[in-house]
């Protein structure tokens, strides 16, 4: 009996840095034949693809413990769209707190070939660490005779 607990308590200790994504789909549309070329992602700040599309779902992933980054909501996103027959995810929004993140977007079809999406264009890391701006040195205590001093001890009158 005594064992049998151990193992239980080993397998909940095992879970605990653990995490999962789950994906969902509003349908628009019947699904697609799958595509064999990568989802293409637009976020919702990029503009729309160039090339006329048409909307198959509305598809959102749920991530949960350490799979709650950008990262992992993008790619499942990315493989549900996929298994719809969708070439993109147009309008995706990612949320992210701090043990849960949510992704959602609209997966599209496209109507045309056309190019792919532009690679993004990430921000450069700088290379060294900026130097502060000059720090003022600090103030030094001034020394001023207390009102009973005496005029030989540097008070008034």
């Amino acid at each position: 009996m005594r064992s049998i607990a151990l193992v239980a308590l080993g397998s909940m200790l095992a879970f605990v840095g653990c995490g999962h994504v789950e994906t969902h789909e509003a349908m628009l549309r019947p699904a697609q034949p799958r595509t064999v070329r990568n989802v293409e992602i637009y976020m919702a700040d990029q503009a729309l693809p160039s090339r006329p599309f048409y909307e198959i779902a509305i598809v959102q992933a749920v991530g949960f413990g350490n799979k709650a980054d950008p990262e992992d909501l993008a790619e499942a996103l990315s493989a549900r769209a996929g298994t719809l027959g969708c070439d993109a995810v147009v309008r995706t929004n990612i949320d992210l707190g701090y043990s849960r993140g949510h992704a959602a977007g609209v997966c599209v079809k496209f109507m045309a070939e056309g190019p792919s999406a532009p690679t993004p264009v990430l921000p450069q890391r700088p290379r060294a660490v900026p130097t502060p701006p000059g720090v003022p040195a600090p103030l030094a205590p001034r020394w001023e005779p207390l009102p009973s001093s005496s005029p030989s001890q540097g008070g008034g009158r």
